[in-house]
């Protein structure tokens, strides 16, 4: 399993208007449900691992974060994406008690079959790149990040 086999464009969402953090969260979680990649539950799980375990990233060219949940909340690996209109607070994963203001989530769903270290890699690789991470928040399109990411997935 490659992040390459977890790219849908309709679990890809571009211009999203949320007024926070579970509402941005909740946009993502009803595009992979509707892609029948993750359960009812996957939602809850998501917003109660985010309090345990906050995923925002202060980086260098974009804020981002990247929830994600255990195998029983998913039917198939997806990957949920979001670029968002106006940036949404997230806890910062290295210092809970600091936030930061995202502009794009990566919501991993990962079955059982995925490996999920190795996703997260390639994740932050790519999260790194600020001509990957400028040319994602510039796309106009959901088709357009699909081919964004597959050349690098």
């Amino acid at each position: 399993m490659t992040l390459k086999d977890m790219i849908f464009r309709d679990c890809i969402l571009t211009d999203v208007r949320a007024a926070d953090q579970e509402d941005a969260l909740r946009q993502i979680f009803e595009a992979l449900y509707k892609a029948r990649k993750v359960k009812e539950s996957f939602y809850n799980a998501v917003l109660k691992r985010e309090t345990e375990y906050p995923t925002g990233l202060a980086l260098p060219h974009c804020n981002v974060a990247i929830p994600h949940v255990v195998p029983e909340h998913v039917n198939s690996s997806a990957l949920g994406i979001a670029v968002l209109r106006e940036p949404v607070l997230f806890r910062q994963m290295d210092n809970h008690d600091l936030t930061t203001e995202v502009r794009i989530i990566f919501n991993i769903a990962l079955g059982r079959e995925g490996k999920q270290i190795e996703v997260l890699q390639s994740i932050m690789k790519m999260v790194l790149e600020k001509d990957m991470i400028h040319a994602i928040l510039k796309a106009g399109s959901p088709e357009e990040i699909e081919m964004i990411l597959r050349k690098v997935g």
